[in-house]
């Protein structure tokens, strides 16, 4: 089956409008209309048309009724093997359904229509809902929610993939392995189940388990005897080794040697300690005497310093002075030279302006006089426009009535060309009879004798003959007979396109376009010259010429002085004026800087007297400074000699100290020795009454006895487990065999598919493979770079592109098995990527060589590169 046109009348959002798409090809065809503009509303009426009765009042056909009420209409046109038939349907008032041939002759309608469609869709849609049929916002194979309409739609999406797979790989037992494998699997599973966890491991209260739990537990007692046992024999070494040791420990001769020893180091720690005494003193002393030595020398040089810089605070305070008093000579004079300069700068100005208003009046007496010869120059280049203006309009007006152009007279000539050459072709398909006649018997047409000159042919023509019979002549030109119907085309092509150049022939058509391209020319001419008078057009024109003729009229005209003398004078008079200007204002530059100059020697003259303030402040009195650093400077060989004496001392003690250091290490080292062996005869009399309590102990339990039941019975446990164990690996082992074999029979179910979807994901994901649920019949699973990932987990993009690769398959299984069934897109491949989506194309065209698959889009340029037939939507009213 193909889609050939739809149509939607009243239908949701083109209330009381028909909407229809016609010459929908074999390949690809996209509808790329912007949002808002219906292109979901044609897939949900076609998806009403083939799958909601027309006497349904359900939610989804209500759904379909604009908001302004009425009864909403679809119908589609379609090609199946028998030829080519329109389907229509009706819905909420007066509800109808119709099946028509091509001829528009009816073949079914209300119930028996509604049977015709259901054995149309049991045979070729096979449930496109949700096996080729892509709703808008859906990323998977078929609908998720809960509703009760979309399980069902899942339901029947189901069966019809199987039905499918069926038809192309056998039957569903052959994927299973049959009814009885089944059986077994269960039987093996449960056993199992009763056994071991679904990783083989013991499950809890299982035999097994409670097998592994008695040898578990048998073997913790073991290992517990076993370790009472073993220490034991531990028990008994160690007390040999603890009786020895504590003999050695408890010897006095050898108690005696090292306290002797630690007394000896203590005296030898005492005296080093006291040498250090006297060494820290020495360190003390040649300190104080360095510290007294270097306060002396800072102070000298302090009060050196400070006699250094009173002196040189006096010599700025006379300098600062002597400046101040400079500075204040120079300003006086300055404040006389800039009053001079400004009493001149003044009388330029007045001089200037004076000029300047008397050139003023002068100018505008001049220009009184050229706007008189202006206006005049406006009033004749203002007629000259005017004129030009009258003859631009007077063209255009001519050339309105002309409505030819260059192209639509080739596209006439083109159809004259047309209709010329299928005339010809049928006046060659013409047969042409000519009889001489000899006596006076005639052959008869249509009761009128054949004329001399004979007849033209177009069909099948009876001839009667006097006195023999009647002749039949037939040019056979009925296969052909296409030709008239596109002769009379011709003909009405051409006159719409006469009719569209306003001519009645071709040759009037071709005089109207030279006329119209010579009024094209004079009317360029024209407002060439317009443009070049008045370039800012005619109104700006006649402005210019109403003041020029107000200037003219409102100012006199008699010049009282020459304004080319005025304006010499008055360029001298700007020059006095500029260099007056620039000697004032270089005379006040001048005296403000000298302002400056004395404020600035001012404050450094107040900073200088400060600063000798605070240095006498400093200093005190001049006597008692000297006198000051006299005395230091006499007392600093005193000083000098006392740290020389200081530093000899400590040198004397340092060469004589003792390693105080060793002796410490010493006294600690023989002290650690010494409490040692206290602390190990205290641990070792411990340890061996502790070794005896135990060994006491374990002599009364009877270890031996215990410790060899318990391994009886241990062994015992452990065979069991074993036994059980090998049980669980024989089951585990038969139940991988079995699911072998299945897995074996459904790559066989799925094979076909499988083949059909691994060229088309290549082109996106190379060297990817698809899994196939064997319960929902869809893929699960994608391979990519030798990792499983479930679709569920994947983006939203890949699930998307995914799902229309196997919608494309499945596409490809209805082709194989002879029903040629259309796939609809509707705005799908939202989430893809540019490069992705560009991919997806390519797969889209591969399938379209021998499928007809129709796309609704929004996305005019993301969809651009598609390619395919572009369909056009036209909505009219209805």
């Amino acid at each position: 089956m193909k889609i050939r046109a739809i149509e939607l009348t009243n239908l949701r959002r083109f209330a009381g409008q028909r909407a229809r798409i016609e010459g929908i090809g074999d390949g690809i065809s996209v509808l790329s209309q912007p949002n808002e503009f219906g292109k979901s509303t044609f897939f949900d009426g076609l998806h009403a048309l083939f799958f909601q009765p027309h006497r349904s009042a359900k939610a989804p056909v209500k759904a379909l009724q604009p908001h302004a009420g009425g009864a909403p209409e679809a119908a589609v046109e379609i090609d199946l093997p028998e030829g080519r038939f329109r389907l229509e349907k009706r819905w909420l008032s007066r509800a109808t359904a119709r099946v028509l041939d091509a001829s528009g002759r009816l073949i079914a309608q209300e119930d028996e229509a509604e049977a015709w469609i259901d054995r149309l869709i049991g045979q070729d849609l096979a449930g496109p809902s949700g096996l080729l049929w892509v709703r808008q916002g859906v990323l998977g194979m078929e609908p998720e929610g809960a509703s009760a309409a979309e399980k069902s739609e899942r339901e029947r999406a189901l069966h019809a993939r199987r039905d499918l797979l069926s038809s192309v790989a056998g039957e569903i037992e052959m994927m299973t392995g049959g009814r009885r494998m089944d059986q077994v699997l269960a039987r093996v599973n449960d056993a199992l189940a009763k056994l071991a966890t679904t990783t083989l491991r013991p499950r809890a209260g299982g035999e097994w388990a409670r097998a592994v739990d008695e040898a578990a537990t048998l073997a913790e007692q073991r290992a517990g005897l076993e370790v009472k046992a073993a220490r034991l024999g531990t028990d008994l070494r160690q007390r040999t080794a603890i009786t020895r040791d504590l003999a050695q420990c408890a010897d006095p001769t050898a108690r005696a040697r090292e306290v002797e020893a630690l007394t000896a180091a203590e005296q030898t720690l005492t005296s080093a300690e006291r040498h250090a005494e006297q060494m820290a003193k020495a360190e003390g002393e040649l300190r104080l005497a360095r510290l007294s030595a270097g306060q002396g020398a800072e102070a000298i040089s302090r009060l050196q310093q400070l006699q250094a810089r009173l002196a040189r605070a006096g010599i700025e305070r006379d300098k600062a002075q002597q400046a101040l008093t400079e500075s204040e000579a120079v300003a006086q004079a300055a404040a006389g030279q800039e009053a001079e300069a400004v009493t001149r700068h003044e009388t330029a100005r007045e001089e200037l302006q004076t000029l300047a208003n008397r050139l003023d009046r002068a100018q505008r007496a001049q220009l009184a006089l050229a706007a008189r010869d202006r206006a005049a120059s406006l009033a004749v280049e203002y007629e000259r426009a005017e004129r030009q203006r009258a003859a631009a309009e007077a063209h255009r007006a001519d050339r309105s009535l002309l409505k030819v152009t260059r192209a639509l007279l080739d596209l006439a000539e083109k159809a004259q060309a047309a209709r010329d050459r299928l005339a010809l072709q049928d006046e060659a398909r013409l047969v042409s009879v000519r009889l001489n006649y000899q006596g006076e018997a005639r052959v008869m047409i249509d009761g009128r004798p054949l004329p001399a000159d004979g007849l033209r042919l177009r069909g099948a023509t009876g001839l009667d003959l006097p006195g023999i019979g009647r002749m039949t002549i037939d040019p056979g030109l009925s296969a052909e007979s296409d030709l008239a119907a596109q002769l009379v085309r011709a003909d009405e092509a051409l006159a719409r396109a006469l009719a569209a150049c306003a001519a009645p022939s071709i040759a009037h058509a071709r005089k109207a376009l030279a006329e119209t391209e010579r009024l094209d020319a004079a009317i360029r001419q024209a407002d060439d010259m317009l443009k070049e008078l008045a370039p800012d057009g005619m109104a700006a024109l006649q402005t210019c010429l109403a003041e020029a003729r107000a200037a003219a009229n409102g100012v006199e005209a008699d010049p009282g002085e020459d304004a080319v003398q005025l304006q010499e004078a008055l360029r001298v008079a700007r020059d006095t004026e500029a260099t007056a200007l620039t000697l004032r204002r270089e005379a006040e530059t001048r005296h403000a800087t000298l302002r400056e100059t004395r404020a600035a020697r001012e404050a450094a003259l107040q900073s200088a007297e400060q600063a000798l303030a605070a240095v006498q402040a400093e200093a005190g009195d001049a006597v008692d400074l000297a006198a000051r650093l006299q005395n230091l400077t006499a007392a600093q060989p005193a000083l000098a000699q006392a740290e020389a004496e200081a530093t000899e001392t400590l040198a004397r003690l340092t060469a004589d100290a003792p390693d105080l250091a060793t002796a410490q290490a010493a006294v600690s080292r023989l002290r650690s020795v010494v409490e040692g062996r206290r602390r190990d005869l205290a641990r070792l009399q411990s340890d061996l009454a502790g070794v005896n309590g135990s060994i006491g102990a374990l002599a009364d339990e009877g270890i031996e006895e215990a410790l060899d039941e318990l391994r009886g019975r241990e062994a015992t446990a452990a065979a069991r487990a074993a036994r059980y164990e090998r049980e669980v690996k024989s089951l585990a082992r038969l139940r991988s065999a079995l699911d072998e074999a299945r897995r074996a029979a459904r790559e066989a179910y799925f094979s076909p598919v499988l083949r059909e979807i691994d060229p088309l994901l290549s082109i996106l994901h190379p060297g990817a493979a698809l899994r196939i649920d064997d319960t929902s019949l869809l893929p699960t699973i994608l391979t990519r770079a030798g990792q499983d990932e479930a679709l569920d987990i994947l983006s939203g993009g890949t699930r998307e592109q995914l799902a229309i690769l196997t919608r494309l398959a499945f596409a490809r299984l209805f082709a194989r098995s002879g029903r040629r069934v259309p796939m609809i897109l509707d705005d799908a491949l939202v989430h893809s990527d540019d490069d992705r989506i560009e991919a997806m194309f390519t797969a889209l065209h591969r399938v379209a060589q021998d499928q007809q698959i129709i796309v609704l889009t929004c996305r005019q340029r993301a969809f651009a590169p598609l390619g395919g037939e572009r369909l056009v939507a036209r909505v009219e009213g209805a």
